[in-house]
């Protein structure tokens, strides 16, 4: 019994170590950038108009929007084309930020199972007290 509890213990640790790692990634590099919510979308558009190429097929674009979920719907906000690299950036930072953020919930929520584990292991009937 007391072996679990040392590779238990072992593995809390390591988790521990890999989550301070992460933690200190978002405090330093990551804290310092800004962060844009959302995915980038390019997409072709056609205008309709008589005569024009898009009614042929040839489709305008391609445009870049953001996709963001507001209030549980999904919005398309237009961003300009001098915009897009800045905005490729920022997007970026922001699935890194909750790629790390995920990792750490994880992370936590493996210990807390660790901790629940070595508990039940070392949690003793009433009855029990009897026999020590």
């Amino acid at each position: 019994m007391s072996l679990d509890i040392s590779r238990m213990r072992q593995e809390m640790g390591r988790l521990s170590r890999e989550r301070w790692g992460l933690e200190k990634e978002l405090a330093g590099v990551l804290s310092r950038k800004f962060l844009l919510k959302g995915s980038l979308v390019q997409k072709y558009k056609a205008c309709n108009k008589p005569g024009c190429r898009c009614t042929r097929g040839e489709l305008h674009g391609p445009f870049c929007y953001l996709s963001v979920s507001q209030g549980g719907k999904t919005r398309m906000i237009f961003i300009k084309k001098q915009h897009w690299l800045r905005a490729k950036e920022l997007s970026t930072n922001y699935r890194q930020w909750r790629k790390k953020r995920a990792t750490i919930a994880q992370i936590n929520k493996q210990i807390l199972a660790l901790i629940d584990q070595m508990e039940k292991e070392r949690t003793l009937e009433v009855s029990s007290l009897e026999k020590r």
